[in-house]
C-alpha cells in the first residue's frame, strides 16, 4: 500500500503568524509560495508610486498608502493572501487608526502591481481577477518595458491603457488625484 502524502493548508491568519524565514511569500490556495526578489528598477517604480500616492493622501486627507507587499486577503477556503507592490486605502473604507498587524478587514481601494520580466500574462490576469473579486475598486498594472499603466476596474472589460505622455486623472475612486504616467517611471 502506497503512503498517502497530505499537505496541510494554512489559513490567512496562520500564514501571517508563521515564521517563514527570510524572503517574501504569498499564500495561494492555502499553500505558501516564495516570491522572487524584485529588480532595482521594480523597486524604484514601486517607490515612485508609493510616494505619489502618499503625497496625494497627505494633501487630500482621503487615505493612505501601504507598500512592501502588505497582506491583502483575496480568497477564503482555501485562503489566498497576496502582497501587492503598493496599495491605497481610503479612510472611509478602512481608517488609518485601525491599521495593525492583523489582516485588513476590507480590500484596498487601489492595488498596484509592477510587472516583472518573469511574470506570466495568465498569472497576472489571475491576480487581477482575484483582487477585483475580493472587492478592490481599481487595479493598476505598470509595465516598465512599454512604459504604460493599465487600469482595471472590472474583469469583464478591457483595461484603459495609459501611455507615457498621458495623465492618470478623473478617477472616481481617488477624487482629485492627478499624476503624469511619466512620473511613475522617473
Amino acid at each position: 500500500m502506497a503512503a498517502e502524502l497530505t499537505t496541510r493548508l494554512l489559513t490567512a491568519e496562520q500564514f501571517l503568524a508563521a515564521d517563514l524565514g527570510e524572503g517574501t511569500f504569498e499564500l495561494v490556495h492555502g499553500e505558501v509560495v516564495r516570491m522572487s526578489p524584485p529588480s532595482p528598477e521594480h523597486g524604484l517604480i514601486c517607490g515612485n508610486i508609493a510616494g505619489i500616492l502618499w503625497e496625494y493622501g497627505r494633501r487630500s486627507g482621503f487615505g493612505y498608502t501601504l507598500s512592501n507587499d502588505s497582506a491583502v486577503l483575496t480568497e477564503r477556503s482555501p485562503d489566498t493572501v497576496r502582497g501587492p507592490d503598493v496599495c491605497f486605502y481610503s479612510h472611509a473604507r478602512w481608517p488609518r487608526s485601525q491599521v495593525s498587524r492583523a489582516l485588513p478587514p476590507v480590500a484596498p481601494d487601489l492595488v498596484v502591481e509592477v510587472s516583472s520580466p518573469g511574470n506570466r500574462p495568465g498569472a497576472m490576469l489571475q491576480k487581477i481577477g482575484e483582487f477585483l473579486n475580493a472587492g478592490v475598486l481599481m487595479v493598476w498594472v505598470v509595465y516598465p518595458k512599454s512604459r504604460t499603466v493599465a487600469v482595471y476596474r472590472t474583469f469583464d472589460a478591457p483595461p484603459v491603457v495609459l501611455q507615457l505622455d498621458q495623465t492618470i486623472e478623473n478617477l472616481p475612486e481617488l477624487p482629485g488625484f492627478r499624476c503624469l504616467v511619466s512620473d511613475v517611471f522617473l
